[in-house]
């Protein structure tokens, strides 16, 4: 929720009346309705609005708004568990047919892919380490050149995204 600023919104009009301000805002907001007829008005509006609906009879809840209202929910967190059990049961299901078919297939079938990823994975390693040795002093001789590329890319893209961004005052404040 925004300081005020400008004319009064709904929301803070409401909340003057039912004396919600926010406490930063209170001073400021009154010393603007003391000078200000529009906003005057438009809590006027509210006052009486809440004066009148002060004034209105609450009709009484049927008697049983209560075990319908939990009956409701019992029913969406049943039929929720219900989705849920579906759902592991399928992922179960497809996990069995995954193993059955790795199975059935037997090892010669498979193994070969095994193989080959195992050693995928072995060379990703090799390259690690072969970096991991000269990747360092490569940073440390590079470093002002890198901060500099770094800088040249972030800066024109923070300048887009921040036109992006919305102007503060056309948010709309919800009471």
């Amino acid at each position: 929720m925004s300081l005020f600023d400008g004319h009064l919104t709904d929301a803070q009009a409401q909340r003057m009346v039912d004396g919600a301000l926010l406490e930063p805002e209170t001073a400021s907001v009154e010393r603007h309705v003391a000078e200000c007829p529009e906003c005057q008005a438009a809590v006027e509006s509210y006052r009486m609005l809440a004066i009148a609906l002060e004034d209105l009879e609450v009709p009484p809840l049927p008697a049983d708004f209560t075990v319908g209202v939990l009956a409701r929910i019992d029913a969406a967190e049943r039929a929720a568990a219900r989705e849920r059990r579906w759902a592991l049961g399928i992922l179960a299901g497809v996990a069995l047919a995954t193993i059955v078919a790795f199975v059935a297939a037997g090892a010669r079938a498979w193994a070969p892919s095994v193989s080959g990823v195992a050693e995928r994975l072995g060379d990703v390693a090799l390259a690690v380490r072969v970096g991991a040795g000269f990747l360092p002093a490569l940073v440390g001789v590079f470093r002002l050149q890198i901060i500099l590329v770094a800088a040249v890319v972030a800066i024109p893209l923070l300048v887009a995204l921040a036109r992006l961004m919305p102007a503060p005052e056309a948010r709309a404040e919800v009471a």
